[in-house]
């Protein structure tokens, strides 16, 4: 069974640097409704494709009231037409161990809120 987690944002900042143009994001993670943690991605404009719009992205999601700590790293590709992102949970903590290697899809439901689908 998949886990689909909502994300509502509430940063976006970007930036350029030495090592190109970034977008950093931030914001809440809901279930169901129900908040269960927050999450950060940051988007590496200069290292996507100019033909495709897209960028690379790596984001971590932190789960709220797990002792130790739990999270959940996912990279892929951001699509700047689509706002899509696709791509695979490169790294997780002991609880979401098994989501490790599992594709991953997020998808805008509207400006600030998207959907993420792990599996």
């Amino acid at each position: 069974m998949p886990l689909v987690l909502e994300f509502v944002q509430e940063g976006l900042t970007n930036t350029q640097d030495v090592g190109g143009l970034w977008q950093v994001e931030g914001g809440r993670v809901l279930e169901a409704g129900e908040r269960v943690g927050d999450f950060s991605s940051v988007r590496r404009v200069s290292c996507g494709t100019e033909e495709q719009n897209t960028a690379m992205i790596w984001m971590t999601v932190f789960f709220l009231d797990e002792r130790p700590p739990q999270n959940v790293t996912l990279h892929g590709a951001h699509n700047f037409n689509s706002g899509e992102e696709i791509g695979s949970v490169s790294a997780a903590s002991a609880a979401y161990a098994t989501l490790i290697a599992k594709q991953f899809r997020r998808i805008l439901s509207s400006a600030k809120v998207s959907t993420l689908t792990i599996g």
